[in-house]
C-alpha cells in the first residue's frame, strides 16, 4: 500500500465529494488514478517517440559530419 500526503484543498474536495455521492474517499482517489494514469502513459509514449526521432536525426547529422571530415 502506498501512503501519500495530499494537499488540504484536494483532501477537502475528496471528502466533500465522498459525502455528496456516498462514495468512499479511497474509491474516489482510486478511480481518479485509474483515469489519470493511462493519460500519462500515452504522453510518455509520445514523448519517447519524439526523443527517438530527435536522437536518430542527431546521429545522422553527426555521421554526415564525420563523413565530411573523412573526405577532406
Amino acid at each position: 500500500m502506498i501512503k501519500v500526503a495530499i494537499p488540504y484543498d484536494i483532501e477537502h474536495r475528496i471528502k466533500q465529494i465522498s459525502t455528496e455521492r456516498k462514495l468512499s474517499e479511497s474509491s474516489i482517489v482510486t478511480n481518479a488514478l485509474k483515469y489519470y494514469l493511462p493519460l500519462i502513459e500515452e504522453e510518455l509514449e509520445a514523448e519517447f517517440e519524439l526523443w527517438d526521432a530527435l536522437s536518430d536525426d542527431a546521429l545522422s547529422k553527426f555521421e554526415n559530419t564525420l563523413e565530411k571530415i573523412k573526405l577532406k
